[in-house]
């Protein structure tokens, strides 16, 4: 009995599940096309109803559809699909048609039963998005089947002359889901690589401002409006419904992003600098996509033409890319292989995608949208492209900067070179006319003689001062701009000022006064030159703005700092005065009161930026007070050094000592010059010296003769001043001179110049023209400092 009974339990358990596993092969699985069950009528251009042929013998106009995503090509007609479902179960069926390309403008489905017309939905982009069935950017049915029933369906189709795919997809709930999850995917992937390549590019452009950056980041943004008009997004999420630009949109996003792309070839591959002809080309055939965009913009009865018409000009772009390519690579300009990588996918899925569009390969998800994978493809290609173009412009970059470096430091080599004979050139015959005239006054007693040789002196000082800004621009620009600090007789530096102010002053018919209101030391330590120069650009600047009245000096206020003394200066004067405008600048470069000032005062305008340039370096303030008509005041502090209480100089104590006996060579090529230190040298009283043209003649000289002291030329022919130098420091000229003092005299005033002459082993420098007492002192601190020297041995 129990046996029986385990017998029946075992064979009633095999029968369960044979029968679910019958049930469950007998369930049908979605999605499933239904294209097998389904004929297509082209009605051509004219639209005829449903309800005109419906009960009309019509069979021979309705044809098979060939396979499951037939293509009917690009098209204007009206199109009707007629297909039949049967629900031979007990209970209802819910599914969803899906059919036509999301652009489609009219799918309209027609549910009849027993003949008569129940119910009808209507879809596609002549229609608001928030008017469809279902808010879906692909175009869906609802379809409910009642049990043991069939339904026959017939759908209108048309297009304004674009391709109209034809599945015929039913999906159950689920099948939709997982389809829609599909979509969201691949579509996600493709359009999040467009943003994140458009917003990276974009960001390099705003750096780096390359051409071919922007043009390539329109070119992937107008790739993205392109394909989501073509995926219904475009009309989902942005126009939302029917309207002018809605209409046009596929055909304009695909017009341009073919400009752009033709562009960005012409600019990133540089086709224009290997082949010519070929970039006049690209510009015919962007000049026909512009005449195609300005028909789809203006004429509306053309579009059956224009969507042919731009796939294949774009099809010719994509050629002419692939030409650029190929040339490159002939004239030995190749372009980068990520960029030809890119250009290859891109050309694959558009000419998939075109013969697809033609009907000329059989449509499938793959051939339907093989223009996005090629697209994401070539994106990701030229994504990487551009990165190498980056790395490539980087590499450019540091090499042009070498470059431009290189260049700056031979301009600079160049320029010093240049200012150093500018020096020299203009210096020689100056310190010619400064230290004759400047011997004649001392020899001669005819006041009037006298008279004009002051003139020849002051207009010699005001040519040096014109040359000293040039050289000493020179310098601010290059930094090399530094002060001395010597103990310096302040007293005899400014009356020198003073009788250089008084002098212009009163050429020019002008009051000079002086003001002292504080008990002025003697001596300071400071910039003896600079400090004159400070002042006297002032002044001078004063007297030239000033036709007529006064200019004033006052020294206002010493303020003793610790080891310091602070001076301040006041300029006045009652000239034209200075434009408000004009304040904040004035202390600029080449800068004057007015645009004409050069013309109508003179100058090179550098005084005053050579003025805030020194005071500076000296630890001062420069400010400026002007009223325009009634003059100008400039006010100055600087900061000295205190100098030590008065003391014998033990050099100057001992100046006829160390001048007696003393034999001093000169080197010097220029005869004026000689001439010049003859008429100086002549007066120091128990020495002897002698010339020498170069220096090897002073070598020569050496050699021959016994010499305490050398005055050295730096330029000269045969040999210069610093090789001159090298050889005696060498032993050229013997063990006796390896130490002999070299002062240089030179009309070079270059910093460059004093660091080579202290490098080669000069003792001292100094400029021309050569001033009588500054020589004399050079040349007895050079005297004392060997004397000293030798004591120690």
């Amino acid at each position: 009995m129990n046996r029986r009974l385990i017998t029946h339990l075992l064979v009633g358990f095999f029968v369960v599940i044979a029968s679910v596993s019958h049930a469950q092969d007998a369930k049908e699985t979605y999605p499933v096309s239904i294209h097998d069950q389904a004929q297509i009528w082209d009605m051509g251009k004219e639209f005829i109803p449903l309800s005109k042929f419906l009960y009309e013998p019509s069979e021979n106009r309705f044809k098979p559809l060939p396979n499951p995503n037939s293509n009917l090509g690009f098209t204007d007609h009206h199109y009707w699909v007629r297909f039949e479902l049967t629900n031979p179960d007990s209970v209802s069926k819910s599914l969803f048609l899906e059919t036509a390309r999301p652009i489609t403008d009219v799918a309209d489905l027609y549910f009849l039963e027993n003949g008569e017309i129940q119910k009808i939905i209507k879809n596609g982009d002549l229609m608001p998005f928030a008017d469809r069935e279902i808010s879906h950017r692909k175009l869906l049915f609802p379809i409910t089947l009642s049990p043991a029933t069939s339904t026959v369906f017939f759908l209108h189709l048309k297009s304004d002359g674009e391709v109209i795919n034809l599945p015929l997809v039913l999906h159950d709930g689920t099948s939709l889901i997982e389809s829609t999850f599909t979509d969201q995917l691949v579509f996600g992937v493709f359009y999040g690589i467009l943003l994140l390549a458009g917003l990276t590019y974009l960001f390099f452009y705003f750096g780096i401002k390359e051409k071919s950056f922007i043009l390539y980041v329109s070119y992937v943004l107008s790739i993205g409006l392109l394909h989501s008009s073509l995926d219904g997004y475009f009309f989902q999420y942005i126009s939302g419904g029917p309207g002018w630009f809605a209409d046009r949109s596929l055909l304009i996003f695909a017009a341009v992003s073919a400009i752009l792309l033709n562009r960005y070839n012409q600019v990133y591959i540089r086709v224009r600098t290997f082949a010519k002809g070929l970039h006049y080309t690209i510009h015919v055939v962007n000049g026909l996509l512009v005449g195609l965009l300005f028909c789809i913009i203006f004429i509306s009865s053309g579009k059956p033409l224009y969507y042919p018409l731009v796939n294949a000009l774009g099809f010719l772009g994509v050629l002419l890319v692939i030409a650029s390519i190929v040339m490159s690579y002939v004239k030995k300009k190749p372009v980068d292989l990520f960029f030809a990588l890119g250009i290859t996918a891109l050309t694959i899925g558009f000419i998939t995608f075109i013969l697809n569009n033609f009907s000329l390969i059989e449509n499938s998800f793959i051939t339907e949208n093989s223009a996005k994978l090629g697209t994401g493809l070539e994106i990701l290609f030229l994504s990487l492209s551009m990165a190498n173009r980056i790395r490539i412009l980087r590499t450019e970059k540091e090499k042009a900067q070498e470059l431009a470096l290189q260049r700056s430091e031979e301009s600079n080599e160049i320029k010093s070179f240049f200012l150093s004979n500018v020096s020299h050139e203009l210096r020689t015959p100056l310190n010619a006319i400064l230290g004759l005239s400047q011997s004649i006054m001392r020899e001669i007693q005819d006041e009037k003689i006298k008279e004009n040789l002051e003139v020849i002196k002051y207009s010699s000082f005001s040519l040096l001062s014109s040359i000293d800004d040039i050289l000493d621009y020179s310098k601010i620009e290059k930094g090399e701009l530094n002060l001395e600090q010597k103990t310096f007789d302040f007293l005899k530096v400014l009356n020198e000022i003073k009788l250089l102010a008084h002098q212009q002053t009163r050429d020019k018919g002008l009051k000079f006064i002086v003001e002292e209101k504080v008990q002025l030391p003697k001596k300071l330590i400071g910039d003896a030159t600079r400090f004159r120069q400070i002042l006297m650009n002032v002044i001078h600047n004063s007297i030239k703005f000033t036709n007529q009245g006064e200019v004033k000096l006052a020294i206002t206020d010493l303020i003793e700092s610790g080891s310091n003394s602070i001076l301040s200066f006041e300029i006045s004067d009652t000239g034209v005065g200075i434009k408000p405008e004009k304040l904040d600048r004035i202390f600029e470069s080449f800068i004057q009161e007015q645009i004409d000032d050069k013309r109508k005062f003179g100058g090179f305008g550098l005084g005053l930026c050579i003025v805030k340039a020194l005071t500076q370096l000296y630890n001062g303030t420069v400010a400026i007070q002007s009223e325009v008509g009634k003059g100008t005041k400039v006010s100055i502090s600087l900061t000295f050094g205190k100098a030590e209480e008065s003391v014998q100089d033990p050099v100057k104590a001992q100046s006829e000592t160390l001048l007696l006996g003393k034999r001093i060579l000169v080197v010097e090529d220029n005869p004026v010059n000689q001439l010049v230190i003859k008429s100086i040298l002549r007066k120091w009283k128990g020495i002897t010296f002698d010339f020498a043209n170069h220096g090897l003649e002073g070598l020569e000289k050496l050699q021959q003769s016994h010499f305490d002291l050398i005055l050295m030329d730096l330029q000269m022919p045969e040999m210069d001043g610093y090789e001159a130098t090298e050889a005696i420091r060498a032993g050229s000229a013997g063990e006796k001179y390896l130490t002999i003092p070299i002062i240089a005299v030179t009309a070079d005033t270059t910093e460059k110049s004093k660091l080579r002459a202290k490098a080669v082993g000069m003792d001292d420098y100094m400029t021309k023209p050569v001033d009588a007492e500054i020589l004399l002192e050079k040349v007895l601190q050079a005297l004392y400092l060997e004397k000293v020297q030798l004591a120690n041995l």
